[in-house]
């Protein structure tokens, strides 16, 4: 933990002595050694300018990108058609800008990760949300959608966030196949943000937008940073279903597209040429901590559905506390637990935490014994 306290980064950074930070999206553990090798190397030689993205270290990056989405998830990625951005959020931003007119209409998911439906309207689009369900057609996902807009402007967007943050819903291949035709069908660019993909519990497996029939409306944005912790380091990739897209998303100025670091870029590619054991060794942890967690809540009335992928439980306070209270917040302020609130994933999820479960089972264990303690809601029967 002594380590953990003299991090610089937000999670431990902001935590006060006492706090036990379970809220932001960083792992509590180690880099894998390859990446690290990368990064001291880098450090010893000096070698820590201006990327050249036209050369050989990046084109690595973008073969062994296109190669690991086809082995690993049947996607088929174009490697002409692969740019490099600093983060998948920068990457959204971009294509909400090459894509959609300002009043257009972007549809996702709720609850919402705060970051797209703050970008989407801050640049000037409106978000439709629709609650995370299964889609088993175009016209099912179409009529959900006219439930919610039955009177709308014109959809510009979709954004998929699959695995979902922050419940970890994996969305199957039936609705993935489904949002992706209705994007073809009507004209409107499906954007799908697959940050968490390598983090799906087994038997479940990861299903991509560009794994499926109708890929031409799609853009996919990815990183390393999520899995194996190197989100500091500045590195996503982004592409394209065809040549039209990217191209619509390359006349954006380069310096608004521009912005991952040669460590960010070296780290991607050891991440996924070289520590896949790593990986191996992270999902089981997290296997473990899920299972902490869903033993310690049964002697609670904490709500929460099992995550098929990602590092986070989406948990329902509902029961413990009264309509005016902030479970969070009390949370902090009287047991010392930091879980990210629910508001940030929409105003409707006042009662709702996400916890991070890329811990140590030790700090699962702890707050797990706190949650026991937590008195009933007032009045409640």
């Amino acid at each position: 933990k002594d380590r953990l306290r003299a991090q610089l980064g937000m999670k431990w950074s902001r935590a006060q002595p006492n706090e036990v930070p379970l809220d932001v999206a960083d792992l509590d553990f180690e880099l894998a050694t390859p990446i690290h090798d990368t990064i001291n190397d880098a450090l010893t030689k000096s070698d820590v300018g201006y990327p050249d993205f036209s050369g050989p270290t990046v084109n690595r990056l973008r073969e062994i990108f296109a190669n690991r989405q086809s082995h690993l998830y049947g996607a088929s990625v174009d490697e002409s058609r692969v740019e490099i951005c600093a983060q998948s959020m920068q990457s959204l931003c971009c294509a909400v800008l090459a894509f959609t007119a300002p009043g257009d209409e972007v549809v996702t998911h709720t609850p919402c990760y705060l970051p797209i439906r703050t970008a989407v309207e801050q640049l000037g689009r409106r978000c439709v949300l629709l609650p995370v369900r299964e889609s088993r057609s175009a016209e099912e996902f179409e009529e959900s959608i006219r439930r919610i807009r039955p009177d709308g402007t014109r959809i510009g967007m979709i954004v998929l966030c699959q695995p979902h943050n922050p419940t970890g819903h994996l969305f199957s291949r039936e609705t993935v196949e489904a949002v992706s035709e209705f994007a073809v069908r009507n004209d409107v660019v499906l954007f799908s943000d697959e940050v968490y993909q390598d983090l799906v519990f087994a038997p479940r497996r990861h299903v991509s937008a560009l794994a499926a029939n109708h890929i031409s409306q799609t853009v996919m944005a990815t990183s390393a940073s999520k899995a194996f912790n190197i989100s500091g380091l500045r590195c996503a990739l982004v592409t394209f279903g065809s040549k039209a897209l990217r191209e619509r998303f390359t006349a954006l100025p380069w310096h608004l597209r521009d912005g991952a670091g040669i460590l960010g870029i070296r780290a991607a590619i050891a991440a996924w040429s070289e520590c896949d054991g790593w990986l191996e060794e992270l999902h089981s942890q997290l296997r473990r901590n899920r299972a902490v967690l869903a033993a310690g809540l049964t002697s609670t009335s904490i709500g929460w559905t099992p995550p098929d992928a990602t590092h986070f439980a989406w948990l329902d306070f509902r029961d413990y506390f009264n309509d005016d209270a902030d479970p969070v917040d009390t949370l902090r302020r009287t047991q010392r637990i930091r879980l990210e609130p629910g508001t940030a994933f929409g105003r409707d999820f006042g009662h709702f935490g996400r916890m991070n479960l890329g811990t140590s089972p030790g700090r699962l264990m702890n707050a797990m014994e706190t949650f026991r303690t937590l008195p009933r809601r007032t009045g409640f029967s």
